[in-house]
């Protein structure tokens, strides 16, 4: 048997140290990516919307979601039917945002301005600070009253 000395004891304890310490790593890398991941999850909302006084059965009811003018929007659409309609959001990862409903009655797919520069077609706009991850949002859709 050959004699372990002071040197290789001093290796030894240094190996199993560093080996430690990259485990270490990688369970607070692991930690952190799970945190992030988690937290990512609970921002992103769902938002169902309640949108009342649809007048007809033409054309589709289209909702967005959108935090200032410069973030990606968040869309819905139903199909236009008498008196209620609910449209579910997903992802709305904003703490506060803007919704904007139309019915789109001609199905081109934008809102429609008469000749004086006012809607055309039934709206509605709220501004909304949801405290849940799955909230619910109600509107009532405003047609012109020349119609």
């Amino acid at each position: 048997m050959e004699a372990t000395t002071e040197t290789d004891k001093r290796n030894h304890s240094l190996y199993y140290q560093t080996r430690g310490g990259e485990k270490m790593k990688r369970i607070i890398i692991t930690s952190i990516l799970a945190l992030i991941f988690s937290c990512s999850s609970v921002m992103a909302r769902t938002i169902i919307v309640n949108v009342s006084n649809i007048r007809g059965e033409k054309g589709n009811i289209l909702v967005m979601a959108q935090q200032g003018k410069e973030s990606k929007p968040v869309y819905g659409m139903a199909k236009a039917e008498k008196g209620t309609a609910v449209i579910k959001l997903e992802n709305v990862e904003w703490d506060e945002f803007d919704l904007s409903v139309f019915h789109d009655e001609n199905d081109n797919w934008k809102m429609d301005f008469s000749e004086d520069k006012k809607p055309a077609e039934g709206y509605a706009m709220k501004s909304c600070k949801p405290k849940q991850d799955e909230e619910t949002v109600s509107l009532k859709l405003y047609y012109p009253t020349n119609e």
